[in-house]
């Protein structure tokens, strides 16, 4: 059993037709509920991403030469901005993970209710039942309800959400670009520290984007929802 995975568990849990009405809906109701602390979960990633950043800034430009840490008075506090891009990776790579499982857990509240509740699916109201907390960029969906209101309703979310995603990537980009540079020219930061920060910080960038290759690469097909309801 250890050795399945998480899709193969998700189709043992749909096998059969003998589910408890309760069950089922407690099943679900903590899906829609962790779905929804996941979207504020990306969403803090994000924050306290940002407010990394405007620290970096704060650190950089402001007078504020020593600090008293533990009670003991440390008279550069330069060299703590080393830590600010690497911090800054971790909460990206926080933000994929939790955007990953967020899709995970609406595929399988979507397979059960198609396999449980086929009138649920059939409504096509269901991403009115997944809240998301999160940027537009990482919702769990790109499903919207009023998209067949007018055909450049679906194009015109869909190009904000790329904008966004783009936006985004391209801001981060930048500012860890902008970060380095300020650091190689800092003179009270050795060449030696600022480069083993960015060996540190593109490292984790490859580790974003292995998870997110070999993630698509190990996507299953989703399990068949079949008939059958409570």
């Amino acid at each position: 059993m250890d050795e399945l995975s998480i899709e193969q568990r998700a189709a043992k849990l749909l096998e059969g037709d003998d589910v408890d009405k309760d069950d089922l809906r407690f099943f679900l109701s903590r899906l829609l509920q962790i779905q929804e602390d996941q979207g504020r979960d990306a969403s803090r990633a994000v924050l306290r991403g940002a407010g990394l950043g405007a620290l970096f800034i704060i650190l950089t430009h402001s007078k504020l030469l020593e600090v008293e840490l533990l009670g003991m008075k440390v008279h550069d506090i330069s060299p703590l901005r080393l830590i600010i891009p690497v911090a800054m990776m971790l909460m990206v790579l926080r933000a994929v993970t939790v955007l990953r499982l967020s899709t995970f857990y609406r595929r399988i509240f979507q397979e059960v209710a198609g396999r449980h509740l086929p009138s649920w699916q059939a409504s096509g109201l269901i991403p009115l039942l997944s809240p998301w907390r999160g940027p537009m960029s990482t919702h769990a969906s790109p499903i919207r309800l009023d998209a067949n209101e007018h055909p450049g309703v679906d194009r015109l979310h869909q190009a904000m959400r790329m904008v966004d995603a783009w936006a985004g990537t391209a801001a981060l980009a930048g500012f860890q670009i902008y970060i380095f540079v300020i650091l190689f020219k800092d003179p009270r930061i050795s060449t030696i520290t600022a480069a083993a920060s960015l060996g540190i910080s593109v490292t984790l960038i490859l580790f974003v984007a292995a998870y997110l290759w070999f993630a698509r690469l190990g996507r299953h097909p989703s399990v068949p929802a079949g008939g059958g309801g409570v």
